[in-house]
This record gives structure tokens, sequence and C-alpha cells, in this order.
């Protein structure tokens, strides 16, 4: 057995010592080993962010959404999904600007997105600005002639700008995709009532009545029936019935948010101020104070 005090056996210790003393790496020495994520985790991880954005912005929390998705974003700023969905809570923000900016991203990742130019043309027409939105609509069609909303939303810009030739031409292609697209129908009257042709206006909101029950056709069709041939039961019960379901219809400003002309809001003020609807509509717009 060697003896602690013999030169040898202090040569070997010193040798362990200084072995167990010597930092091979000091970057790890006293910290621990962090596995840094890779662009797959990254992706995953904001496609995540995105799932909890969108549901913030069905809650209203339009700030909240607009938050997390920049951040999302840095992880992840060539997902489409993620801009889209800014451009929805800047715009729900009333931050058209910036939604429209957010739109542009997309289209630098993705110039043939059709969606897109439809998304801007319906801002645009929001904010009135017919020219830029009938411009973006028109390149959307240009990349997906067979969309239906594209079209209708083209015509209800026309419509805006009175243009009731081109108004037409337009829902007419929808008409020949979807025969039973009744908003189309329905517009296709408001723009045959403002040019005097009441009686094409009038097969037009009662085939629009036929395909849906909203209160909108229903109420048009009996406006333009009291204008043409005065009052009635009939005409009565359905115009009531329809501002029970939608008592906004008895406001002039909604009416024209709803592209409603000048000649059947006046038609409808002359319904509405006959005795037997006096009643129904101050029950309505009082409905909506």
């Amino acid at each position: 057995m060697m003896k602690r005090s013999s030169k040898i056996y202090k040569y070997l210790l010193g040798l362990s010592l200084i072995k167990t003393f010597v930092v091979p790496n000091s970057s790890i020495a006293f910290f621990p080993r962090i596995n840094e994520p890779n662009q797959q985790e990254f992706e995953s991880t904001s496609r995540q962010i995105g799932k909890t954005a969108i549901q913030l912005i069905q809650f209203g929390q339009y700030k909240e959404a607009i938050k997390i998705l920049k951040l999302a974003l840095k992880l992840n700023p060539t997902e489409e999904t993620l801009w889209t969905t800014l451009a929805d809570a800047q715009f729900k923000s009333k931050d058209s600007n910036n939604a429209l900016l957010s739109l542009d991203k997309v289209l630098v990742i993705n110039p043939k997105n059709a969606s897109i130019y439809f998304a801007k043309g319906s801002i645009y027409m929001n904010s009135k600005n017919l020219e830029n939105a009938i411009l973006m609509l028109n390149q959307g069609l240009l990349l997906d002639n067979k969309n239906e909303t594209g079209y209708f939303q083209l015509g209800n810009a026309y419509i805006m700008l009175k243009e009731y030739k081109k108004a037409l031409h337009t829902y007419n292609k929808v008409t020949k995709l979807n025969p039973n697209f009744w908003q189309v129908i329905n517009n296709k009257g408001l723009i045959l009532y403002e040019i005097n042709k009441k009686e094409e206006a009038l097969s037009k909101f009662k085939l629009a009545a036929k395909l849906s029950n909203n209160a909108e056709p229903r109420l048009a069709l009996a406006i333009s029936s009291y204008s043409m041939k005065g009052i009635s039961i009939e005409t009565l019960n359905i115009a009531k019935n329809a501002l029970i379901d939608n008592p906004k219809y008895a406001d002039i400003e909604y009416q024209s948010e709803q592209l409603w002309g000048r000649k059947l809001q006046h038609s409808a003020k002359l319904f509405f101020e006959t005795k037997e609807m006096k009643k129904v509509v101050r029950e309505a717009r009082e409905k909506t104070e």
C-alpha cells in the first residue's frame, strides 16, 4: 500500500484536482444547456398564437389580438393567415389604413391570392373610396372569374356610383353562376325601381322573398306593391312582419346603407305615414333607439 506522504501520491492527487477544476467550455460550465427552437417550432407556436388571436377577435378584444399577432409574425413573418387575421383585427378596430398595409404584406408573399384583392375592395368600399374598390375587385376577378361574391360587391360599388347599367351587367354575371343568389336578385329590383321599371322591380322582390326570408326583399315588395296598387291586407302583413324581423329598415339612413335609392325611400316614407303603418313604424323606431 502506498503511503499518502509519498511524492508520487502527492503528484497524482494534484493532477486529479486540476482535472476536476479545469473548465472545458466557459459558456456552458455554470449554465444549463438550452436547446434553441428551430424554424418548425417557431411556425407551430405562431399558429397557436394565431388561433388565440381569432378567439380574441370573436370576443371583440381587437387591440389584444393585434398585439399577439405582431408577436406571432415576428416568429413567422411569411404566414399569410397571420397577416389576414391581423388585417381583420385592424379593420374591426377602425384602423383601415393599417389593415390595407397588412393585406399588402400577403400580396408580397402571394401576389395571386384573389381573396386579398376582394378584402381590400371591401375595405375601400367601407370607406367610400369606390374607385379603388372597383380597381381591387376587378383585379381579384381577373384571378378568380367564378367568384360570385366578388361580382356582387362590384355591382354594389356601381350602384353606389349610380352607374346602374354597369351594376346590372355585373349582377347578371352572378346570376349565370348562381341563379338563386337572392341578394343579387333583390339589388336588381332596387335598380329597376330607380329607373322606373316598377313592374320588373316588383317581380324581382317577389322572387328574392321566395328564396329568402330576409326582411329586406319582403319590405321592398310591400312598399313597391303599395306604390303601384295601394294598400291591401296582404301588403300590410308583409310589411309589419318584415319590420318586426328587422326594425332598422324604418330608419332612412339604414335604408341608404342597404343601397335603397331615393325613389324607393320616398315610396317607403309615404307608406310608413299611412294610418295603418304609423304604429308599426313608431314601434320599430323605438326598438332601434
